[in-house]
Protein backbone atom coordinates (compact mmCIF):
# COMPACT_ATOMS: atom_id res chain seq x y z
CA UNK A 1 0.00 0.00 0.00
CA UNK A 2 2.67 2.46 1.01
CA UNK A 3 4.79 1.29 -2.41
CA UNK A 4 1.30 1.92 -4.36
CA UNK A 5 0.66 5.59 -2.92
CA UNK A 6 4.27 6.96 -2.92
CA UNK A 7 3.92 5.72 -6.99
CA UNK A 8 1.00 7.54 -7.37
CA UNK A 9 2.33 10.90 -5.56
CA UNK A 10 5.63 10.87 -7.28
CA UNK A 11 5.05 9.21 -10.69
CA UNK A 12 6.00 12.49 -12.12
CA UNK A 13 9.47 12.73 -10.61
CA UNK A 14 9.92 9.07 -11.36
CA UNK A 15 9.39 9.44 -15.01
CA UNK A 16 11.34 12.63 -15.15
CA UNK A 17 14.46 11.06 -13.78
CA UNK A 18 13.87 7.69 -15.74
CA UNK A 19 13.72 10.13 -19.25
CA UNK A 20 16.86 12.31 -18.00
CA UNK A 21 18.76 9.30 -17.72
CA UNK A 22 17.79 7.96 -20.83
CA UNK A 23 18.68 11.40 -22.92
CA UNK A 24 22.44 11.61 -21.12
CA UNK A 25 23.06 7.82 -22.14
CA UNK A 26 22.10 8.76 -25.54
CA UNK A 27 24.56 11.46 -25.78
CA UNK A 28 27.62 9.62 -24.64
CA UNK A 29 26.46 6.06 -25.08
CA UNK A 30 29.08 6.70 -28.41
CA UNK A 31 31.87 8.00 -27.14
CA UNK A 32 32.30 5.60 -24.32
CA UNK A 33 31.85 1.36 -24.54
CA UNK A 34 28.75 0.19 -22.91
CA UNK A 35 30.03 -0.08 -19.45
CA UNK A 36 31.68 3.15 -19.21
CA UNK A 37 28.87 5.09 -20.82
CA UNK A 38 26.48 3.48 -18.08
CA UNK A 39 28.67 4.19 -15.05
CA UNK A 40 29.47 7.95 -16.34
CA UNK A 41 25.17 8.22 -16.71
CA UNK A 42 24.96 6.15 -13.31
CA UNK A 43 27.29 9.05 -11.51
CA UNK A 44 25.58 12.37 -13.24
CA UNK A 45 22.23 10.84 -12.54
CA UNK A 46 22.99 10.31 -8.58
CA UNK A 47 24.97 13.42 -8.34
CA UNK A 48 21.84 14.81 -9.74
CA UNK A 49 18.92 13.37 -8.21
CA UNK A 50 21.16 14.28 -4.87
CA UNK A 51 21.56 17.66 -5.09
CA UNK A 52 18.19 18.77 -6.36
CA UNK A 53 16.41 16.27 -4.56
CA UNK A 54 18.03 18.13 -1.33
CA UNK A 55 17.03 21.50 -2.73
CA UNK A 56 13.10 20.79 -3.76
CA UNK A 57 12.62 18.21 -0.72
CA UNK A 58 14.50 20.24 2.41
CA UNK A 59 15.26 23.94 1.28
CA UNK A 60 12.34 24.54 -0.84
CA UNK A 61 9.53 23.06 1.74
CA UNK A 62 10.91 25.13 4.49
CA UNK A 63 11.41 28.43 2.15
CA UNK A 64 7.32 27.98 1.48
CA UNK A 65 6.69 27.09 5.20
CA UNK A 66 8.92 30.41 6.30
CA UNK A 67 7.95 32.48 3.37
CA UNK A 68 11.42 33.40 2.70
CA UNK A 69 11.65 33.21 -0.89
CA UNK A 70 14.21 35.28 -1.43
CA UNK A 71 16.85 33.38 0.74
CA UNK A 72 15.74 30.48 -1.45
CA UNK A 73 16.92 32.02 -4.58
CA UNK A 74 20.61 32.94 -3.33
CA UNK A 75 20.30 29.15 -2.50
CA UNK A 76 19.10 27.72 -5.08
CA UNK A 77 22.03 29.50 -7.45
CA UNK A 78 24.24 27.41 -5.11
CA UNK A 79 22.52 24.32 -5.62
CA UNK A 80 22.56 24.62 -9.61
CA UNK A 81 26.69 25.39 -9.30
CA UNK A 82 27.24 22.83 -6.76
CA UNK A 83 25.91 20.17 -9.32
CA UNK A 84 27.24 21.58 -12.52
CA UNK A 85 30.82 21.44 -10.96
CA UNK A 86 30.16 17.78 -9.64
CA UNK A 87 28.28 16.88 -13.53
CA UNK A 88 32.09 19.19 -15.00
CA UNK A 89 33.94 16.88 -12.86
CA UNK A 90 32.27 13.89 -13.61
CA UNK A 91 32.87 14.60 -17.40
CA UNK A 92 36.53 15.77 -16.67
CA UNK A 93 37.39 12.08 -15.27
CA UNK A 94 35.85 10.32 -18.10
CA UNK A 95 37.81 12.73 -20.53
CA UNK A 96 41.02 11.90 -19.27
CA UNK A 97 40.38 8.19 -19.80
CA UNK A 98 40.17 9.07 -23.42
CA UNK A 99 42.70 7.98 -25.53
CA UNK A 100 44.23 9.56 -28.58
CA UNK A 101 43.41 13.51 -27.66
CA UNK A 102 45.74 16.04 -27.06
CA UNK A 103 46.12 18.13 -23.72
CA UNK A 104 45.14 21.50 -26.05
CA UNK A 105 41.42 19.13 -26.85
CA UNK A 106 41.07 17.73 -23.34
CA UNK A 107 41.27 21.77 -21.96
CA UNK A 108 38.57 22.67 -24.54
CA UNK A 109 36.41 19.87 -23.91
CA UNK A 110 36.63 20.19 -20.38
CA UNK A 111 35.88 23.98 -20.57
CA UNK A 112 33.04 23.04 -22.87
CA UNK A 113 31.57 20.48 -20.40
CA UNK A 114 31.35 22.86 -17.74
CA UNK A 115 29.37 25.72 -19.64
CA UNK A 116 27.19 23.26 -20.84
CA UNK A 117 26.55 21.44 -17.10
CA UNK A 118 25.47 25.03 -16.08
CA UNK A 119 22.63 25.08 -18.43
CA UNK A 120 21.78 21.22 -17.22
CA UNK A 121 21.94 21.79 -13.76
CA UNK A 122 19.70 24.58 -14.06
CA UNK A 123 17.12 22.66 -16.10
CA UNK A 124 17.54 19.56 -13.61
CA UNK A 125 17.11 21.51 -10.08
CA UNK A 126 14.32 24.01 -12.09
CA UNK A 127 11.87 20.96 -12.96
CA UNK A 128 12.67 19.32 -9.66
CA UNK A 129 11.51 22.50 -7.93
CA UNK A 130 8.67 23.06 -9.97
CA UNK A 131 7.56 19.43 -9.48
CA UNK A 132 7.86 19.72 -5.52
CA UNK A 133 6.35 23.01 -5.86
CA UNK A 134 3.43 21.47 -7.66
CA UNK A 135 3.03 18.91 -5.22
CA UNK A 136 3.07 21.32 -2.25
CA UNK A 137 0.45 23.50 -3.60
CA UNK A 138 -1.63 20.71 -4.47
CA UNK A 139 -1.28 19.39 -0.78
CA UNK A 140 -2.06 23.01 0.66
CA UNK A 141 -5.09 23.24 -1.57
CA UNK A 142 -6.41 19.83 -0.67
CA UNK A 143 -5.40 21.00 3.10
CA UNK A 144 -7.37 23.85 2.47
CA UNK A 145 -10.37 21.96 0.62
CA UNK A 146 -10.35 19.95 3.94
CA UNK A 147 -10.54 22.27 6.32
CA UNK A 148 -13.44 24.09 4.28
CA UNK A 149 -15.33 20.74 4.49
CA UNK A 150 -14.23 21.08 8.51
CA UNK A 151 -15.99 24.20 8.95
CA UNK A 152 -19.27 22.85 6.91
CA UNK A 153 -19.36 20.18 8.73
CA UNK A 154 -18.83 21.55 12.46
CA UNK A 155 -21.12 24.57 11.11
CA UNK A 156 -24.44 22.46 10.08
CA UNK A 157 -23.27 19.83 13.63
CA UNK A 158 -23.78 23.04 15.57
CA UNK A 159 -26.99 23.74 14.00
CA UNK A 160 -28.15 19.95 14.59
CA UNK A 161 -26.88 20.27 18.68
CA UNK A 162 -28.93 23.50 19.22
CA UNK A 163 -32.30 24.02 19.79
CA UNK A 164 -33.13 27.20 21.18
CA UNK A 165 -34.48 26.71 24.52
CA UNK A 166 -36.89 29.73 24.34
CA UNK A 167 -38.74 28.43 21.48
CA UNK A 168 -38.50 25.44 22.80
CA UNK A 169 -40.20 26.35 26.07
CA UNK A 170 -42.77 28.25 23.81
CA UNK A 171 -43.88 25.40 21.99
CA UNK A 172 -44.14 22.93 25.32
CA UNK A 173 -45.70 25.56 26.48
CA UNK A 174 -48.09 26.25 23.99
CA UNK A 175 -48.92 22.63 23.81
CA UNK A 176 -49.68 22.34 27.11
CA UNK A 177 -52.30 24.69 26.70
CA UNK A 178 -54.10 23.14 23.93
CA UNK A 179 -54.25 19.90 25.59
CA UNK A 180 -56.88 21.53 27.73
CA UNK A 181 -58.62 23.46 25.15
CA UNK A 182 -58.00 21.69 21.94
CA UNK A 183 -56.56 18.01 22.23
CA UNK A 184 -56.24 17.44 17.89
CA UNK A 185 -54.57 21.03 17.46
CA UNK A 186 -52.34 20.37 20.65
CA UNK A 187 -51.47 16.96 18.72
CA UNK A 188 -50.92 18.34 15.09
CA UNK A 189 -48.60 20.85 16.91
CA UNK A 190 -46.61 17.95 19.01
CA UNK A 191 -46.00 16.09 15.57
CA UNK A 192 -45.00 19.06 13.68
CA UNK A 193 -42.16 20.30 16.83
CA UNK A 194 -41.32 16.23 16.81
CA UNK A 195 -40.69 15.93 12.69
CA UNK A 196 -38.31 19.33 13.71
CA UNK A 197 -36.67 17.71 16.04
CA UNK A 198 -35.82 15.11 14.07
CA UNK A 199 -34.83 16.11 11.46
CA UNK A 200 -32.21 18.72 12.50
CA UNK A 201 -31.03 16.46 14.43
CA UNK A 202 -31.03 12.91 13.04
CA UNK A 203 -31.36 13.56 9.53
CA UNK A 204 -28.75 16.21 8.32
CA UNK A 205 -25.38 13.82 8.94
CA UNK A 206 -24.51 14.57 5.02
CA UNK A 207 -23.11 16.91 3.40
CA UNK A 208 -26.38 17.10 1.45
CA UNK A 209 -30.02 16.83 2.01
CA UNK A 210 -33.02 16.33 -0.43
CA UNK A 211 -34.63 19.66 -0.88
CA UNK A 212 -37.62 18.30 -0.52
CA UNK A 213 -37.14 17.13 3.08
CA UNK A 214 -35.10 20.65 4.05
CA UNK A 215 -38.61 22.45 2.14
CA UNK A 216 -40.77 19.80 4.68
CA UNK A 217 -38.79 21.22 7.63
CA UNK A 218 -39.18 24.56 6.78
CA UNK A 219 -42.65 24.23 6.23
CA UNK A 220 -43.06 22.68 9.48
CA UNK A 221 -41.38 25.25 11.57
CA UNK A 222 -43.05 28.04 9.75
CA UNK A 223 -46.81 25.90 10.71
CA UNK A 224 -45.75 25.97 14.69
CA UNK A 225 -44.58 29.85 14.54
CA UNK A 226 -48.09 30.68 12.24
CA UNK A 227 -50.09 28.40 15.40
CA UNK A 228 -48.26 30.08 18.07
CA UNK A 229 -48.93 33.84 16.87
CA UNK A 230 -52.18 33.30 15.70
CA UNK A 231 -54.40 36.15 14.37
CA UNK A 232 -51.01 38.99 15.36
CA UNK A 233 -49.30 37.74 11.97
CA UNK A 234 -50.59 37.10 8.53
CA UNK A 235 -47.45 34.50 6.96
CA UNK A 236 -48.09 34.28 3.48
CA UNK A 237 -46.08 31.47 1.45
CA UNK A 238 -45.55 29.57 -2.12
CA UNK A 239 -43.95 26.83 -2.72
CA UNK A 240 -43.08 25.11 -6.05
CA UNK A 241 -40.25 22.49 -6.75
CA UNK A 242 -40.22 21.07 -10.14
CA UNK A 243 -37.27 18.50 -9.57
CA UNK A 244 -37.79 16.18 -6.78
CA UNK A 245 -33.60 14.81 -6.81
CA UNK A 246 -32.41 17.56 -5.94
CA UNK A 247 -30.00 18.38 -2.70
CA UNK A 248 -29.13 21.36 -0.83
CA UNK A 249 -26.56 21.68 2.12
CA UNK A 250 -29.10 21.56 5.70
CA UNK A 251 -30.50 23.84 7.16
CA UNK A 252 -28.71 26.82 4.64
CA UNK A 253 -32.65 28.62 4.74
CA UNK A 254 -33.36 27.95 8.39
CA UNK A 255 -31.65 31.13 9.77
CA UNK A 256 -33.39 33.55 7.31
CA UNK A 257 -37.08 32.22 8.36
CA UNK A 258 -36.21 32.57 12.32
CA UNK A 259 -34.81 35.89 11.84
CA UNK A 260 -38.40 37.00 10.06
CA UNK A 261 -40.13 35.52 12.75
CA UNK A 262 -38.25 36.87 15.14
CA UNK A 263 -37.60 40.24 14.47
CA UNK A 264 -41.16 40.74 12.67
CA UNK A 265 -42.79 44.21 14.51
CA UNK A 266 -44.67 43.68 17.54
CA UNK A 267 -46.14 47.38 17.85
CA UNK A 268 -49.69 47.24 19.89
CA UNK A 269 -52.68 47.51 17.61
CA UNK A 270 -50.36 46.27 14.35
CA UNK A 271 -50.54 42.98 12.42
CA UNK A 272 -47.24 41.75 11.34
CA UNK A 273 -46.63 40.25 8.10
CA UNK A 274 -44.52 37.75 6.53
CA UNK A 275 -43.96 36.59 2.92
CA UNK A 276 -42.13 34.03 1.64
CA UNK A 277 -41.61 32.31 -1.62
CA UNK A 278 -39.92 29.18 -2.49
CA UNK A 279 -39.71 28.21 -5.95
CA UNK A 280 -37.10 25.77 -8.23
CA UNK A 281 -37.02 25.22 -11.65
CA UNK A 282 -34.38 23.34 -13.29
CA UNK A 283 -32.30 23.38 -11.11
CA UNK A 284 -32.14 26.88 -10.16
CA UNK A 285 -33.79 27.82 -6.51
CA UNK A 286 -35.63 30.94 -5.67
CA UNK A 287 -36.00 31.77 -2.16
CA UNK A 288 -37.03 35.11 -0.95
CA UNK A 289 -38.51 36.10 2.57
CA UNK A 290 -39.74 39.27 3.84
CA UNK A 291 -41.23 40.79 7.12
CA UNK A 292 -42.42 44.15 8.19
CA UNK A 293 -40.27 45.92 10.75
CA UNK A 294 -40.00 48.40 13.25
CA UNK A 295 -36.37 49.62 14.33
CA UNK A 296 -35.04 46.62 12.64
CA UNK A 297 -32.28 45.75 14.90
CA UNK A 298 -28.70 43.83 13.77
CA UNK A 299 -28.37 41.66 10.59
CA UNK A 300 -25.91 38.95 12.23
CA UNK A 301 -28.95 38.92 14.84
CA UNK A 302 -29.12 35.61 15.76
CA UNK A 303 -31.95 32.83 16.39
CA UNK A 304 -31.90 29.46 17.39
CA UNK A 305 -29.40 28.71 14.69
CA UNK A 306 -26.66 30.82 16.19
CA UNK A 307 -24.69 31.63 13.50
CA UNK A 308 -26.33 34.96 12.17
CA UNK A 309 -26.37 36.41 8.85
CA UNK A 310 -23.09 36.83 8.10
CA UNK A 311 -22.04 32.97 8.79
CA UNK A 312 -25.06 32.16 6.67
CA UNK A 313 -23.13 34.12 3.60
CA UNK A 314 -19.76 32.17 4.59
CA UNK A 315 -21.83 28.62 4.40
CA UNK A 316 -23.19 29.94 1.26
CA UNK A 317 -19.26 30.85 -0.14
CA UNK A 318 -17.59 27.73 0.91
CA UNK A 319 -20.75 25.58 -0.37
CA UNK A 320 -21.89 27.51 -3.63
CA UNK A 321 -18.81 29.59 -4.09
CA UNK A 322 -19.81 31.55 -7.28
CA UNK A 323 -23.22 29.18 -7.87
CA UNK A 324 -25.60 31.52 -6.15
CA UNK A 325 -26.07 35.19 -5.22
CA UNK A 326 -28.00 36.98 -1.88
CA UNK A 327 -29.27 40.37 -1.38
CA UNK A 328 -30.81 41.96 1.62
CA UNK A 329 -33.09 44.97 0.65
CA UNK A 330 -33.82 47.11 4.06
CA UNK A 331 -36.62 49.17 3.02
CA UNK A 332 -38.66 51.87 5.61
CA UNK A 333 -41.24 49.44 6.55
CA UNK A 334 -39.64 45.91 5.15
CA UNK A 335 -36.49 44.00 5.40
CA UNK A 336 -36.38 41.59 2.57
CA UNK A 337 -33.57 38.38 1.47
CA UNK A 338 -33.65 37.12 -1.74
CA UNK A 339 -31.37 34.20 -2.58
CA UNK A 340 -30.76 32.01 -5.86
CA UNK A 341 -28.69 28.93 -5.73
CA UNK A 342 -27.89 26.57 -8.58
CA UNK A 343 -28.34 23.48 -7.56
CA UNK A 344 -27.05 21.74 -10.32
CA UNK A 345 -23.16 22.40 -9.59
Amino acid sequence: MFKKNYLNKHLFLILFWLVLGFAVWIQIKDEFNALQALFHTSLIMVSSIVVSQWLSDRVLPEAIKTRQMKPFVLKAIAFVIILAILIGGIDYYFILTKEGISNRERTDLILTHFYQAIPSSLLINGTACGIRFYQEHADIQRIHGQLQQNFLESQVKFLQDQVNPHFMFNVLNHIHILMKKNVEMADYLLLKFSDILRYQLYECNQPLVLLTRELQYLQDFIAIEKMRWGNELDVSCSWNQSSKDLYIAPLMLICFVENAFKHVNRLPNQKGSIELSCVEEEGKLQFNISNSYQDYPQLASTGHSGIGLENVKKRLELQYENNYSLTIHKLDNSFTIQLTIDLNS
